[in-house]
């Protein structure tokens, strides 16, 4: 059997999250019997030259890269081809899902892309590497041949969700992981993603992967990933990764149900939209362990919330965030600065609105028009200058990248200038830090409060 090396790109974050998809193609490799092993340069903070010193005797290489780790998964695989010209090298995930054509001819060291939902392509590519089959009956991957790049069509996936195994956290290096602040109430602290596909249109999103159908994981297999990762791992506190958690209510409730039915002493935390909760659901997430819910809101501006296609009214956020506090769960705010349309006084609205809300916590972002979102053929329409795909990030306090929009409004140095400003005002006011004194109950959140309070200082 093939033996199979999987590649996390480094990213240089302080926070460093498990890249559970890649853990899953593991699992999904090993249950085949193939041979697997996973090293995820970001948490263990290697440069791209140094991964040549894990690839020991692995026949293949398996790369994911999103767009910000796009160049460095491709000096991965030059320094891989390098040292080791008979490794056959697979690039996956979102950046090469949306420009195949373009990556490919950028590199002479990559092999095959997978485009997609990589679950059975993957299976399917390494028997026909394994059995020196031709590859153009593999849907869903593009190759070079005779000089040519090939792209086969496009994988429609079917994968019952439920079917999925369990992701190769054995294969994680779980103490270098670092929950992002205001996550870690307690420890150890572990990721679950547990549906695909989001309906919404919005015009900052991209899903190549995945795309707009919603399927999900039912409640009874969600509850018992949940206690695996408790049980095997010690694990006290889960974050839930899905675009929209609550999009389907009633799989959220049946949730809440299953672990209070089962006694399940976990913490966790949550994202989705501000028009898919109400107060009955609140109330039941917050009594089955859920401590912290996060609301994209991007703007106080309803007209750059319309270009943003966000189908969202600020008389919805100001109701979530209203029932999310009153039934005791902390609110994250996530604001966009510098999209279309977007003015000094609009960001100073936002900046105020965020006050007035009274959220928990506020993350403000520099809008990114990544590929495959309709921002990035607005960007594109006027934009020629070739920017360097690692500065496509969101550029925060976290993350020095520059910022790729400008406009005639804002520099980008106003914008990281307003961004600064953000978080010095909504945070640097006393009436913010008593708040939060008043909402802390255990010396767990107190510890939480003072590693943000450190992140923030740092950054500012």
């Amino acid at each position: 059997m093939l033996r199979v090396l999987l590649i996390n790109p480094p990213q240089y974050t302080r926070y460093p999250q498990p890249p559970i998809g890649l853990a899953l193609i593991a699992a999904i490799l090993g249950k085949e019997g193939y041979s697997v092993s996973l090293l995820d340069a970001n948490a263990l903070q290697l440069k791209p030259e140094d991964v040549t010193k894990a690839i020991a005797d692995a026949d293949i290489a398996g790369i994911t890269a999103m767009t910000p780790t796009i160049g460095n998964a491709l000096s991965i695989a030059r320094y891989l081809k390098r040292d080791r010209p008979d490794i056959k090298i697979v690039l996956g995930g979102p950046h090469v899902t949306l420009l195949p054509e373009e990556t490919l001819t950028s590199s002479n060291d990559i092999d095959i892309a997978v485009r997609g939902e990589g679950d059975d392509t993957i299976v399917e590519l390494m028997r026909a590497i394994e059995s020196g089959k031709p590859l153009d009956n593999i849907a869903g991957i593009s190759y070079k041949a005779d000089g040519k790049i090939v792209h086969t069509p496009d994988r429609t996936s079917n994968v019952d969700m439920d079917t999925l195994p369990y992701p190769a956290y054995h294969l994680l290096p779980w103490k270098k992981y670092r929950p992002h602040p205001p996550h870690g109430m307690s420890m150890p602290f572990g990721v679950i993603v547990t549906s695909r596909g989001c309906p919404y249109r919005c015009a900052y999103c991209s899903k190549p992967v995945f795309g707009s159908r919603f399927r999900a994981q039912s409640p009874e297999r969600v509850f018992e990933e949940m206690a695996y990762l408790h049980e095997k791992y010690g694990v006290k506190e889960i974050a839930f990764y899905d675009d929209s958690f609550t999009l389907d209510k009633e799989r959220a409730h049946a949730i809440a149900d299953k672990i209070m039915e089962k006694g399940l002493k976990i913490a966790w935390t949550c994202e989705t939209r501000v028009n898919l909760v109400d107060k009955d659901l609140l109330a039941h997430m917050k009594q089955a362990g859920c401590y912290s819910v996060s609301y994209g809101i991007e703007s106080a501006s309803p007209q750059i919330i319309e270009v943003l296609r966000k189908d969202t009214t600020l008389e919805q956020v100001e109701k979530a965030v209203r029932e999310s506090r009153e039934v005791g769960l902390q609110v994250v705010g996530y604001f966009m600065l510098g999209s279309p349309g977007e003015t000094p006084a609009t960001i100073r609205r936002t900046i105020d609105y965020a006050k007035i809300l009274k959220v928990d916590f506020a993350q403000f972002s520099i809008t990114t028009p990544f590929p495959g979102t309709h921002l990035y053929e607005i960007y594109m329409r006027d934009k020629k200058e070739n920017i360097p795909w690692e500065q496509f990030v969101y550029a925060g306090t976290d993350n020095p990248a520059t910022p790729v929009f400008e406009s005639s409004e804002l520099s980008r140095e106003d914008l990281q200038d307003w961004t600064r400003k953000a978080y010095r005002e909504f945070y640097m006011r006393p009436a913010y830090v008593w708040q939060r004194l008043k909402r802390c109950t255990s010396w767990c959140e107190i510890k939480m409060n003072f590693k943000g309070l450190s992140m923030l200082l740092r950054s500012v």
